[in-house]
């Protein structure tokens, strides 16, 4: 799975230190062509956040997470545009308990 399969959450599991689910991302895209980077980037978040909201997880996991984690594992140095636009992201999700986490390789 990838960033480009919107269809698919890229990986999953129980952190049950912190009774959430975390939800990862594996974007291996570079930033050549940023917009369209970031568009892919925002329709990927925007499938998890539905898999959420709608609680898909619930026969695989349980409907008992007071957190959500979406961990985004980048391949390329991201962009200011990017960082910009998660700071956004996780600024409108923090109320929801969903948290952007972002990793590189």
């Amino acid at each position: 799975m990838s960033i480009v399969d919107l269809d698919k959450v890229d990986a999953a599991g129980k952190d049950k230190k912190e009774n959430a689910l975390r939800l990862m991302i594996t974007d291996h895209l570079d930033w050549e062509h940023e917009d369209t980077h970031l568009e892919i980037l925002q329709d990927k978040i925007n499938a998890y956040l539905q898999y959420i909201e709608s609680k898909q997880y619930v026969e695989k996991y349980s409907d008992e997470f007071l957190k959500f984690y979406i961990d985004i594992h980048f391949k390329e140095k991201i962009t200011e545009k990017c960082v910009d636009f998660l700071r956004v992201v996780s600024e409108q999700l923090y109320p929801e308990n969903i948290f952007i986490n972002m990793h590189f390789e």
